[in-house]
């Protein structure tokens, strides 16, 4: 919109999102940080309840008196000493608090924890953040060497350590040595940390459930192979329909068992989308002979990621072949009532035309038998008229023989046809 518009008192119609739209771009920023110090993140899940995380939302701006002209889902406030900040995700929430280095206080009251007893931890992180140009050897003690990742960031100018195992208190540990990093730069990198951790822990937690479901998924596939052989047996329509009937069962199960692993699969594979930015944008190069975050979790995560997809894969082509099995039963029933339909048709082709050939036995044996009761009576008439009949009374019988026949047989066939519908039905 340039001056003349303005001027000229021009006022476009605004898109209702596009405010949400431009927010977007400055949504959960960084904060510079200056070390040394302690961060402390706490990631939390909301189990599909995405009421309670607005709940939550408004909790802390409630308390702390946070949210007016700031972003809702990046809280920041400080409260009994620290720097804190609540974030409010899709399916879950974190809360994280900065202290001194020295603090040891694993959970403080006083910053908002409180408000997630109701919710399960699903990631802890620590991380002590270090104006040093390297890590020093006590930094980096009480790590693991079997699962210690030490490497440098961003060409070289930050060292980083951890091992991903979770200590006394329910955190694992990241030490971080920044040397003379700029305040954005440090915290960037404690964010893209913090982020690695916790995005690392929701792409794992479809896992489980992989586990879970899969015995599930495998007696599923073999009740298929069951029902596919007996389908192969079966011949009658009563077999085919009790095979039909254990088919639709079989798809409700498998349909159900798709609707339980669908959205945590898909948010697998989302979260393990974001993970691999977040790694890839760290720059990172191994320190001598230890391997780095991303070999590790790539070594780790993937696998976890290949079994949820493998598992949905096997769910997609079973409730396919289900599709395909109950399509072919359901063929070979419409053929089976056909052909039992046309063995009816057959049979009552058969009973008619039998009906017929009874009728026209029937038919001639009438002629026979009212021909000759008509001759009866026939013969008794010539025997009164004898004086005047021109033959004798046999002769006069034997000549109204085929006479008497001819006019019963036709009558017979007039009523026959008088009693048969026209070709209107009546």
């Amino acid at each position: 919109m340039n001056r003349g518009d303005m001027e000229g008192g021009f006022l476009p119609k605004v898109h209702p999102d596009r405010a949400l739209v431009d927010a977007e771009l400055h949504a959960r920023q960084v904060m510079p940080l200056e070390g040394p110090l302690r961060v402390r993140r706490a990631a939390f899940m909301a189990d599909g309840n995405r009421a309670r995380l607005r709940e939550l939302q408004a909790a802390f701006a409630s308390r702390y008196g946070v949210g007016e002209g700031t972003d809702p889902r990046q809280l920041e406030f400080t409260a009994a000493g620290y720097r804190v900040t609540a974030e409010i995700h899709n399916e879950f929430a974190t809360l994280t608090w900065i202290g001194a280095l020295d603090d040891w206080v694993p959970w403080p009251s006083g910053i908002g924890l409180d408000l997630f007893e109701d919710m399960p931890l699903i990631a802890a992180t620590r991380l002590d953040l270090l104006t040093d140009a390297h890590l020093p050897d006590g930094a980096i003690s009480g790590f693991n060497p079997r699962s210690l990742c030490y490497s440098t960031l961003y060409a070289g100018t930050i060292e980083v350590a951890t091992d991903f195992v979770v200590d006394k208190d329910g955190f694992t540990r990241f030490e971080v040595a920044t040397g003379s990093s700029g305040g954005l730069r440090r915290g960037t990198v404690v964010r893209r940390l913090l982020e690695i951790d916790t995005y690392r822990a929701l792409v794992l937690l479809g896992l489980p459930l992989a586990r879970q479901q899969a015995p599930k998924v495998t007696s599923e596939e073999e009740q298929q192979s069951a029902l596919m052989r007996q389908l192969s047996l079966g011949s009658s329509v009563a077999d085919n329909q009790q095979s039909l009937d254990s088919l639709h069962g079989l798809s409700l199960e498998v349909e159900r068992t798709r609707d339980e692993v669908s959205y945590r699969f898909a948010a697998t594979r989302a979260y393990a989308d974001v993970l691999r930015s977040r790694i890839a944008r760290l720059g990172e190069v191994s320190i001598g002979e230890f391997t780095a975050i991303a070999r590790y979790l790539e070594n780790r995560v993937d696998p976890a990621v290949a079994t949820c997809v493998a598992l949905e894969t096997r769910l997609e082509a079973l409730a396919r072949k289900l599709e395909r099995s109950t399509e072919l039963l359901n063929a070979r029933i419409n053929l089976s009532i056909e052909t039992q339909n046309q063995a009816v048709l057959d049979t009552i082709s058969r009973t008619s035309r039998n009906q017929y050939h009874l009728q026209r036995t029937v038919e001639g044996l009438s002629v026979i038998v009212i021909s000759y009761y008509a001759l009866s009576l026939v013969g008794e008439v010539e025997q009164g008229l004898l004086p005047w009949l021109p033959l004798g009374r046999d002769a006069m019988i034997a000549i109204s023989v085929p006479v008497v026949i001819v006019l019963v047989w036709l009558a017979l066939r007039f009523l026959s046809r008088r009693g048969e519908p026209d070709q209107h039905g009546k």
